[in-house]
């Protein structure tokens, strides 16, 4: 699993998640038998149980970030390019991979799923939404 973890921080180094403001994608995992399965699960697991939270795909959560067009520079071509690597390695080396909003205007959000071993690995980041 170190090894994983070891991957996606070099997939995710450097790269911001725009919103509002700019925020780190920062790699965590849950302890050992701890569910994701469900949004409750997951409050649960982070000890948020009565947070609001949304579940969306790692698509929607992504296409913001991966979206390319003629007028952008060449380094912003390069991080659209980088999120969209960040999401295929998401989508290859994970399962059941799926994303929660946690919050409301400072939103935590969690993209995360199961590695082949069963333990939940993924980036969390901070969204600013006024």
């Amino acid at each position: 699993m170190s090894t994983l973890l070891q991957e996606l921080e070099q997939a995710a180094q450097g790269l911001l998640f725009i919103s509002e403001s700019e925020s780190p994608l920062e790699p965590f995992t849950l302890p050992a038998g701890t569910s994701a399965q469900t949004p409750a699960d997951f409050l649960h697991a982070l000890g948020k149980p009565d947070q609001p939270v949304e579940e969306v795909t790692l698509a929607y959560f992504f296409r913001n970030m991966v979206r390319t067009s003629p007028e952008q520079d060449l380094a912003q071509q390069a991080t659209a390019q980088r999120f969209m690597a960040l999401q295929g390695w998401l989508e290859t080396h994970l399962q059941k991979v799926r994303v929660y909003r946690v919050g409301q205007v400072q939103v935590q959000a969690y993209t995360l799923g199961k590695t082949p071993d069963g333990l939940w690995l993924g980036l969390k980041t901070t969204l600013v939404e006024t």
